[in-house]
């Protein structure tokens, strides 16, 4: 038996680009949203057990989008929000109708009174006051529980509940910038005080190995319908390069891990992020069972230890995910008392630390969306989260470590000859690629993405920049997660439409560079 088990959290905070150059506004609210529920509340909650160390992953296409928000920047809802209820057009309304009652889980309608009453009450029946308190509450309801309790204003608000004012929108704005702007201050604070280790994803969180070739989904699935090739691995390193020196460029810190998007790693794709520097990365425990070419009930005491990839004068630090416990916080303890899953995670952690020899230094790693899970639990989730951190921080069982801590503290890793193709997601690729609507997005990223290297030289150095760069949007994979059956929504339509807008901004940029090269000519 070890005797101190380690634990590395990585919380992965990630919304996709949503903004709209053509139309000047973000056609989603969800950055904006989840930073004044989780972004902010996350690092908070860290700061209040300073013996914790944990590790948050940003994608780069968030923190731009933070900053764009501070730049005065709105997104669709914020902009419905804003109008006065008392003249706000039926056309508005509709959207208002359509998109103020988005929320995943029932806790909202539970805790909020007044808002489940506008959502049972017949619509044209609403008045002025019920499109203002509408407008206020849909906001409201996505702040954090700190703030609700510790802000005057929020918690003056939150106990109104109801027959708010106009004035009342100016303090949820005012409230929403000095978020985004704590934000910043606060994850620098705790990472310059060695608190944290900031991580990050490649650019505008591309599925890697597709980029690279998307052949590859072949290894992980033989039956994969595929469409025709897309290889572009220049993209691949590129969104690699981009994000770690923007990521640096935010934090004032060197950046050496990464979590590479879904966790989808190939041997291509660890070469190229060695290229750029990048010391470590993390991904799904799949991986390495199918990397070992073992089953998980022989060699589960790997799953343990990071492992050491060396191709030539390169070489990866990598860590994998414990799925079930990383599984259970994401999926599970939501049903349990906050009291009831914390017991039950660090009694999954010592059955682990009892089942170890005493001859390595294993470590568990936990990793999952630092933001998606929250809403479905009680007071997202600040009674578990406390609890959690507040057992693990006075165990004498366990300890928290970053993964750049644990490499500067433990110089050899097994090493790992191999590394086979996958995501954390059933260790394939075929949540991105496979099915006739996804392949059909990436035959469209296909066709414009040859088109742009056909026609780049006639184009302005500004023209392709940007081109350049709205195809690495659409290069992300969140427009692939949504198409097909297995991610069903309400807003897939919504998504497809955005994924839509890039390539027909990208035909527009390169249309005209076409223009004006026939104008020379002639």
């Amino acid at each position: 038996m070890v005797d101190k088990l380690m634990v590395n959290i990585i919380w992965h905070m990630h919304q996709p680009f949503y903004w709209n150059e053509e139309k000047k506004v973000f056609d989603f609210p969800w950055v904006r949203l989840h930073a004044t529920k989780d972004y902010l509340f996350m690092v908070k909650l860290v700061e209040k057990f300073p013996s914790l160390r944990i590790t948050f992953n940003f994608a780069p296409c968030l923190l731009r989008q933070f900053q764009l928000y501070l730049e005065g920047e709105e997104d669709l809802v914020m902009k419905l929000a804003k109008k006065k209820a008392s003249a706000i057009s039926e056309e508005d309304k509709k959207l208002i109708k359509e998109k103020f009652f988005v929320v995943s889980s029932p806790r909202t309608y539970e805790k909020w009174p007044r808002f489940a009453e506008l959502k049972e009450k017949p619509w044209e029946s609403f008045t002025s006051q019920d499109f203002l308190d509408l407008q206020v509450l849909y906001q409201l309801i996505w702040f954090d529980p700190l703030w609700r309790e510790e802000n005057p204003i929020g918690r003056e608000l939150w106990e109104r509940g109801r027959n708010y004012r106009e004035e009342d929108k100016e303090k949820i704005w005012k409230a929403t910038e000095e978020v985004f702007k704590e934000i910043f201050s606060c994850y620098r604070k705790l990472l310059k005080n060695k608190q944290i280790e900031i991580s990050f994803s490649p650019l505008y969180h591309p599925i890697l190995p597709l980029l690279i070739n998307t052949d590859v989904a072949r290894e992980c699935n033989p039956t994969t319908l595929l469409p025709n090739r897309f290889s572009f691995p220049e993209d691949a390193r590129e969104q690699i390069k981009r994000g770690r020196d923007f990521s640096r460029e935010v934090w004032g810190s060197d950046i050496i891990g990464m979590w590479p998007s879904e966790g989808a790693v190939s041997e291509d794709a660890i070469s190229l992020a060695t290229q750029e520097g990048v010391k470590w990365l993390a991904t799904g425990e799949d991986i390495l069972f199918r990397s070992l070419g073992m089953k998980k009930e022989t060699a589960w005491a790997e799953l343990y230890l990071p492992h050491l990839w060396k191709k030539g004068e390169k070489d990866m630090a990598i860590f994998f995910r414990d799925t079930g416990l990383s599984d259970l916080i994401g999926f599970i303890y939501q049903h349990l008392s906050p009291q009831e899953a914390v017991k039950d995670f660090i009694n999954h952690l010592r059955d682990i630390k009892e089942a170890l020899p005493d001859d390595r230094p294993y470590l568990v790693n936990v990793v999952l969306d630092g933001e998606n899970a929250w809403e479905y639990y009680v007071d997202n989730g600040l009674p578990f989260i406390t609890s959690l951190y507040q057992a693990l921080s006075e165990s004498k069982e366990f300890v928290t470590i970053t993964p750049q801590e644990y490499l500067q503290s433990f110089s050899f890793l097994p090493s790992l000859s191999r590394v086979a193709p996958g995501s954390w997601i059933y260790g394939n690729l075929n949540t991105w690629i496979g099915h006739p609507e996804k392949n059909w997005a990436w035959e469209e990223l296909r066709r414009i993405r040859e088109l742009w290297d056909r026609e780049k030289e006639y184009l302005s150095e500004e023209e392709r920049e940007r081109s350049r760069d709205l195809i690495y949007q659409a290069e992300g994979s969140d427009w692939f997660w949504w198409l097909g059956e297995d991610n069903p929504s309400s807003q897939k339509e919504s998504f497809r439409q955005h994924f839509l807008y890039l390539i027909h901004s990208i035909l527009r940029v390169l249309t005209k560079g076409e223009q004006e090269c026939t104008r020379e000519k002639s």
